[in-house]
């Protein structure tokens, strides 16, 4: 018989991308077989899917509505892709003090810091705060702003 306090810590460290992992880990390589240049770039895209998947999003404004969410570290020279995350939704965790563009951008990021990278991004990540914490990492930043952004 199983006990409950064994089914719950198997479920706390369940792995919900566990299909996915083998090429998520080898997107870990890419980074180490590739020296980028200065200037880099963290954007979103979508993995186009309609099936049946929790993590399935609808952005009706992108060119493909349906999918997977994902977000991208890619070198602004030739498009390298240098590291690559999931959008996990409500089982993303988050820390409470930043917003979650700034945080995808910190993580994305943190194998660059202290070698004067530049960084661009859209207005979906951009915000002051995440800018003054990029450049206390010795790390330069750019990007669009929305006018009602909150901080």
């Amino acid at each position: 018989m199983i006990k409950k306090k064994d089914l719950t810590s198997k479920v706390q460290n369940f792995d919900i991308l566990y299909k996915a992992r083998p090429a998520l880990d080898l997107m870990d390589k890419f980074t180490q077989a590739y020296i980028p240049g200065c200037e880099l770039a963290v954007d979103e895209a979508m993995i186009g899917f309609k099936g049946r998947f929790f993590l399935k999003q609808y952005l009706p404004g992108k060119p493909t509505k349906w999918g997977i969410k994902a977000w991208g570290l890619a070198d602004s020279a030739n498009g390298y892709l240098l590291k690559c995350g999931l959008y996990k939704g409500k089982k993303e965790i988050r820390q409470q003090d930043i917003l979650l563009g700034e945080q995808v951008v910190l993580q994305l990021t943190e194998n660059f810091w202290g070698k004067w990278h530049h960084i661009y991004f859209d207005n979906f990540f951009s915000s002051t705060n995440l800018m003054k914490m990029l450049l206390e990492q010795e790390t330069y930043s750019c990007g669009t702003t929305r006018a009602n952004r909150k901080n």
